[in-house]
């Protein structure tokens, strides 16, 4: 295939390539609203409520279990941290020694 084919065929690759990105996003239905009354809100954020309590014990117990070692890796990495800057603070104030 020459560059003139290429130039010839071009626009129909294009062409093509909107059409299929044009026609994969015209297939999605349209987005239906859904109206609830009130007593059905109520008897939804009740179960709700239920599903949160049942739960809380068990993330309250997860949090309690991981909260020291993440504690631990926050502490960790803050010394790292300080003793990397500790290293160039060091290593600057004796070049600036050198220099002098």
């Amino acid at each position: 295939m020459n560059v003139k084919d290429y130039f010839r065929i071009k626009p129909f690759i294009i062409l093509f390539a909107v059409l299929l990105a044009g026609g994969s996003t015209a297939c999605e239905e349209p987005e239906q609203t859904i109206r609830l009354t009130s007593r059905e809100r109520i008897q939804i954020d009740t179960l709700a409520g239920h599903q949160v309590d049942s739960m809380r014990l068990i993330m309250d117990s997860v949090c309690v279990s991981i909260y020291h070692g993440m504690i631990q890796r926050a502490l960790d990495s803050l010394l790292e941290l300080r003793r990397s800057e500790e290293v160039k603070l060091r290593a600057r104030i004796q070049q600036e020694q050198k220099q002098q």
